[in-house]
């Protein structure tokens, strides 16, 4: 006869029959961690008594933090772009818009690397895609990049905001459990952007800031919580 797990009912126990209870409380440490950190990163960036150095680059520099330490290869891609984010962060705290860019570009390459092996190129998420991008491309090509005086930083905008609608598209085309959050993270991510586009470039907007970073934080959580619920489900379904 083959044993009963210990979380099944049947053994007297109370949790999932699909997740050992150390799994589970492995898992709940990790989202605790992770949320904890976030929202006092956050707390201290919107805190204007907290003159802290380069305070913007925490929140996205400890969820890379949480998701290092979970040893999931799955998940390097999404931490190594909430890394790349900090230090893009950190560059705008500066005001290296361009070493910003460049940064934030290929945090983007990293969240693609995480999506594309997981894409499924079915004719409705085609067409789907083929929509979205078009009217991303049309926004930043005859709304965005035609305002930016500088030939150089002209030149950087059309590049990232390339590579940002790539990342749009990648998510698109996603297929895991929990593509629907993810599609919301990437969508919250380019509304940032996009808004801080419009602000640099076209006019100045009411409240940027708080609409700048309350979407793009949002974003980076999302991508990191859903992340590390995918590497919990994948590694309870792997076990016995």
């Amino acid at each position: 006869m083959r044993p009963c797990k210990r979380t099944s009912p049947a053994c007297g126990g109370g949790g999932s029959p699909d997740e050992p209870d150390d799994g589970k409380y492995r898992r709940s440490v990790f989202i605790g961690a992770l949320t904890l950190g976030f929202g006092l990163g956050v707390a201290l960036f919107f805190s204007t008594g907290a003159p802290l150095p380069c305070k913007v680059c925490y929140p996205a520099a400890w969820l890379s933090l949480v998701l290092f330490a979970l040893r999931d290869k799955a998940c390097v891609p999404v931490a190594g772009a909430l890394l790349l984010s900090a230090a893009g962060d950190a560059a705008g705290a500066v005001h290296d818009f361009l070493l910003q860019m460049f940064l934030f570009a290929l945090a983007h390459v990293a969240y693609i690397r995480y999506f594309l092996p997981s894409a499924e190129f079915s004719r409705r998420r085609i067409a789907a895609a083929a929509v979205v991008g078009a009217g991303l491309l049309l926004f930043l090509f005859a709304g965005i990049v035609p305002r930016v005086a500088s030939s150089v930083e002209r030149t950087g905008v059309a590049l990232y905001g390339t590579v940002i609608a790539a990342m749009l598209l990648s998510v698109l085309f996603y297929r895991g459990r929990y593509a629907p959050g993810f599609r919301v993270a990437a969508l919250l991510f380019v509304f940032s952007d996009a808004t801080i586009a419009w602000n640099k470039f076209v006019e100045p907007l009411p409240d940027a800031t708080l609409r700048i970073m309350s979407t793009y934080y949002a974003a980076q959580y999302l991508f990191a919580l859903l992340a590390l619920a995918a590497s919990s489900r994948k590694a309870a379904a792997a076990r016995p």
